[in-house]
């Protein structure tokens, strides 16, 4: 399977199908995507090797005595090498897991579905780096309790939430998340909706894309969005898009606060599609390492698809939209992973002075 590209010529030139390429091309921004899908899910060794045999996977070349992530990094090249990566993956996606089976498939595809590509940041976008407070390394000095309401209204915003599939002019799609803010608009971020400058061509909305405790995915709907009502700002990386067909009536509006009070120390919750695969609740490790006028910088869970997520604080209050995650600080031995969100209070600003109700 191969798409092509224009050649020096002007020609187009047969370009393979990164799954097919040879040596297998781990600069393609899927090849990075597929491994981390494939860890999150599949993060223990001995199913992983049972699915390496069954697709007659000479497993001898690979050590299995590492992290995972480096399994899949050495079992994806080695499957590519003997010729068996795609009935590899073909052998995952008739898994019991819907979810993951629908993001292979994606991944299969002539033209595979990819993470929104991020904006170049600028030299002078991250905050300075600071060393974990005394706080951090303290334990059980103040409470940790919540009230049992903090479940309840969390899982009322969650029907907010929604997997965007985006596809652009040029006949590639990639995915996101974004959240209802009106009757019929919803947020995200602008390289999700638009590829450069260019808006999409096409976009859906997945509202209750979900999985119960058992694993089970429910029964979600689809929802066709505008393509020509989208607005955006690239500097700031948000954008909003008119839904085409009714929303569901049980998904809640996200109000979107003139001013938030959030600090650093403060802790923050994500409600997010990671990887384009089912809605999750990062909830754990996720204080906010730095706070300033423009952005807040957390340690919460994101990923590849998480692109557009709400960011909400401890009672449940919109304080910023996810859009990128960030390293701060100078050398690698001293510097500190966050993720990033721009504050709500700017993206209220900008849609008002840009007539969006």
């Amino acid at each position: 399977m191969a798409t092509t590209i224009p050649s020096q010529g002007g020609t187009p030139s047969p370009r393979p199908h990164f799954l097919d390429s040879y040596p297998f091309r781990w600069t393609d921004p899927g090849a990075v995507e597929l491994r981390d899908l494939l860890a999150s899910v599949h993060f223990r060794v001995n199913p992983v090797l049972e699915l390496a045999q069954q697709a007659g996977i000479l497993p001898a070349a690979i050590n299995w005595d590492q992290p995972l992530t480096l399994v899949w990094f050495e079992l994806i090249t080695v499957a590519r090498n003997q010729e068996k990566l795609r009935p590899l993956l073909e052998r995952i996606a008739a898994g019991p897991d819907v979810a993951l089976a629908t993001r292979i498939r994606e991944l299969l595809a002539a033209r595979p579905v990819l993470p929104a590509p991020e904006p170049e940041p600028s030299a002078d976008t991250w905050a300075a780096f600071r060393d974990p407070d005394e706080q951090e390394r303290q334990i059980f000095r103040t409470s940790e309790y919540q009230d049992v309401a903090f479940l309840r209204r969390g899982a009322e915003l969650a029907t907010a939430v929604c997997r965007l599939l985006v596809t652009h002019t040029d006949g590639t799609s990639c995915y996101g998340t974004a959240f209802r803010i009106g009757p019929d608009l919803l947020l995200t971020n602008h390289h999700v909706l638009y590829s450069g400058n260019r808006p999409a061509e096409a976009v859906e909305a997945w509202f209750g894309y979900e999985q119960d405790l058992d694993g089970r995915e429910l029964t979600y709907r689809t929802v066709r969005c505008d393509a020509a009502t989208a607005v955006g700002r690239p500097e700031a990386d948000w954008a909003v898009i008119r839904a085409a067909d009714p929303l569901p009536e049980d998904a809640l509006v996200v109000p979107l606060p003139e001013r938030v009070s959030v600090a650093e120390g403060d802790r923050v919750c994500i409600i997010q599609h990671p990887h384009g695969l089912v809605k999750k609740l990062a909830a754990r490790h996720n204080v906010v390492r730095h706070v300033d006028e423009q952005v807040v910088q957390y340690w919460t869970d994101t990923a590849y698809g998480s692109s557009g997520s709400p960011v909400f604080d401890e009672r449940w209050q919109l304080v910023a939209l996810h859009r990128r995650n960030t390293r701060v600080g100078g050398l690698l031995s001293t510097s500190e992973f966050r993720n990033e969100g721009l504050r709500i209070e700017r993206v209220a600003a900008d849609l008002a002075a840009a007539g969006v109700r």
